[in-house]
């Protein structure tokens, strides 16, 4: 999958599910009776880059900073962004933290998502 399409879909996933804050997914109260997909989580950045490359919000361990489409779309994606992180911090830290930030919305998430996607296209 291209860069572009990874984040117009986590862009999509967000639109969706709904953003979340302090990890890779919340899981909304559902409708009784309904029980939600993981797919279907509320999700930060960089959950809905998981969702998009492996579809659970929730990506492998062994595929969190190794070179797959996950790490390469995490990393783009920090590079991008305007944030000062905590000295140290890699690609995964400041996208989370970037995510995290108080007054953080999700518009801001879509719109950087949906930027990225321009800037690789």
């Amino acid at each position: 999958m291209e860069l572009a399409d990874i984040y117009l879909k986590a862009a999509q996933v967000i639109k969706s599910n709904g953003h979340a804050k302090g990890d890779f997914y919340s899981i909304p109260e559902g409708v009784v009776g309904i029980t939600l997909d993981r797919s279907e989580w509320l999700v930060c950045a960089l959950g809905a880059l998981a969702v998009a490359t492996f579809g659970d919000p929730y990506p492998p361990p062994e595929d969190v900073e190794g070179h797959n489409e996950f790490a390469a779309a995490a990393a783009h994606l920090s590079a991008r962004i305007n944030y000062d992180a905590a000295p140290g911090a890699g690609p995964m830290e400041r996208v989370a933290e970037w995510n995290d930030a108080d007054g953080r919305t999700p518009a801001d998430v879509i719109a950087v998502f949906e930027r990225a996607a321009r800037e690789v296209a």
